[in-house]
């Protein structure tokens, strides 16, 4: 293709950012209008937490694509919410384990049935087949970026 014929606005990369930051401000919207006192970076640092409690902040950095210092600003402001709490690694005391306080967990079926009520938002009519070949089209992308 022509570089004189490239439109942004078509760009597999533009439509993929722009429908993320879509899928992010509904998801925000769906925590707020329930009252949950979490954002969708604070989501991502949770689910993982509710998976396997007692993380480290470089594991919690690799599993949500975070680098650590934005994790530790999140871990900063979570545990101003009381959403989590950091304890001294019980081997490395130069690495803190991340653990949910009971509120933290107590919030947890309420915000995957907010992040379930956005996904059902963003896939209203859109039929299953093509859902997921969608799905099948995003999984390759991401290989194909992975793989260098």
């Amino acid at each position: 293709m022509d570089y004189r014929e490239y439109v942004l606005a078509e760009s597999v990369g533009y439509r993929i950012t722009a429908t993320a930051r879509l899928v992010i401000n509904r998801l925000n919207k769906n925590f707020k209008e329930k009252n949950y006192p979490v954002t969708h970076e604070q989501w991502s640092i949770m689910i993982r937490l509710w998976e396997e409690d007692g993380l480290t902040q470089y594991k919690l950095s690799h599993l949500t694509g975070k680098d650590q210092p934005s994790i530790s600003r999140l871990i900063n402001n979570m545990e101003k919410r009381n959403l989590v709490i950091r304890m001294p690694h019980p081997v490395d005391k130069r690495t803190n384990l991340i653990f949910l306080t009971p509120m933290g967990k107590k919030l947890q079926v309420g915000l995957i049935e907010q992040a379930q009520k956005t996904i059902e938002d963003i896939s209203k009519d859109v039929p299953k087949e093509e859902m997921d070949t969608f799905l099948r089209v995003l999984t390759q992308i991401d290989k194909n970026l992975t793989e260098d």
